[in-house]
């Protein structure tokens, strides 16, 4: 994890904080996919974390490269932010 990383993945923690998920446990599930031991599944996540956190601290939280894996089957018919809508076209576009 990078210094940015660091200082941003709080975001992360009201994200599924219902499922008493943790913003380190979201973001690994994120980076590998691997949900197997987690209440919700990696599809769940990734539309709640697009819903929830801002795609600039998304930025500051993830690569371009891991944004691009982790958002590259995303149903943009899914997403109602327009700047959301935006940001994962630009990255399937540019896969």
């Amino acid at each position: 994890m990078s210094v940015d990383t660091d200082k941003y993945i709080h975001h992360l923690d009201d994200v599924c904080c219902d499922y008493n998920m943790s913003a380190l446990e979201i973001y690994n599930i994120l980076i590998s996919k691997n949900d197997e031991d987690f209440p919700l599944s990696f599809e769940t996540i990734k539309y709640q974390v697009l819903k929830d956190v801002p795609s600039q601290i998304l930025k500051n939280i993830f690569t371009y490269e891991e944004l691009q894996n982790i958002f590259a089957d995303t149903n943009v018919k899914k997403i109602k932010n327009k700047e959301t809508r935006k940001f994962i076209n630009t990255l399937i576009f540019t896969h």
